[in-house]
């Protein structure tokens, strides 16, 4: 870990047999926060939501444990509850239970994206700035909106 991020020595790269694709696989379930790279906001489950369905936000940096991830057979669980970044309606990421869909597969590219296995990506819609702001999946664009950092919680006083 260098610079608060996950650097490739923290990783490794795993191989697929039908694509060749890089994917970034964590060595362990070490827990993590989410930043965007843009806003500075972190990934959030909103109001520390328990419940099934419940909305993921970007949010200042408190470090409560909806704030938490951790990633384990290709899902982002939250450290609140254990359930999964998922796509809802209208493109919303909600917190499910696990199933192994390709809605909850997600893999870190190495441009700072977060795609699933749908293709679809983690984005702030419209570049929002703004405290509360619903995390979405979107199609790739590249812009400063769907690139996130993952910060070790070790690393944050």
């Amino acid at each position: 870990v260098r610079n608060d991020i996950i650097t490739a020595s923290d990783v490794r790269l795993a191989a697929s047999k039908t694509v060749i694709l890089k994917r970034w696989i964590f060595k362990s379930e070490m827990a993590f926060y989410i930043q965007s790279v843009d806003s500075g906001f972190y990934l959030d489950v909103k109001g520390e939501h328990e419940a099934e369905g419940a909305e993921v936000i970007m949010y200042a940096f408190h470090g409560k444990r909806n704030q938490q991830w951790k990633y384990s057979n290709g899902m982002i669980f939250s450290k609140l509850n254990n359930f999964v970044l998922d796509v809802g309606m209208n493109d919303k990421i909600i917190m499910v239970e696990p199933n192994g869909t390709e809605k909850q597969k997600w893999y870190f590219d190495d441009d700072f994206t977060i795609r699933n296995e749908q293709g679809m990506v983690l984005d702030i819609p419209k570049g929002s700035k703004e405290a509360g702001t619903p995390v979405i999946a979107f199609k790739k664009h590249g812009g400063p909106n769907q690139k996130f950092r993952i910060v070790p919680i070790n690393k944050i006083k």
